[in-house]
């Protein structure tokens, strides 16, 4: 009897341990837009993902100065630009980023510029702040200055 009990008990602790590591996983997967369709689309989409982490970095770091609460970069809140070969060996990626607060309240819009080797390495060539929203009231107490 005794032997059964524990037996349950051993089985009951690993199934509980089981259901925790399960559900306490992060199981969130991002993917890529389903309607993008064309060559082009799915290009800008890789290269945004590809990018993204950098960018968010440093938009982030930009507003730091300004707002202190949490900011967003959402991938469909960044375009492509401009892309080209600017200077031999090189090529040249803008992007048009508008950062957000709270679920969908844009902060501002810049344009980053990077420049890419033939390895992959990118490096921020220019960073413009264009234009200013108006903070939601919600989100005021996080101003820490007018944003320039």
């Amino acid at each position: 009897m005794k032997k059964c009990r524990f037996i349950t008990a051993c089985l009951l602790i690993l199934l509980a341990f089981l259901l925790f590591n399960i559900f306490n996983r992060n199981s969130t997967i991002e993917t890529f837009n389903a309607d993008a369709a064309t060559k082009e689309e799915i290009t800008d989409e890789l290269v945004i993902a590809l990018f993204i982490e950098d960018i968010t970095n440093v938009v982030t770091n930009f507003y730091s100065e300004y707002y202190s609460g949490e900011i967003a970069v959402y991938d469909y809140e960044i375009e492509i630009v401009d892309i080209g070969k600017k200077e031999p060996g090189f090529i040249s990626v803008k992007f048009g980023v508008t950062p957000q607060v709270g679920a969908h309240n844009p902060l501002g819009y810049d344009e980053l510029v990077y420049r890419v080797d033939s390895s992959g390495n990118k490096e921020l060539a220019g960073y413009e702040h264009l234009k200013t929203y108006e903070v939601p009231e919600k989100f005021q107490k996080y101003m820490i200055k007018p944003i320039e």
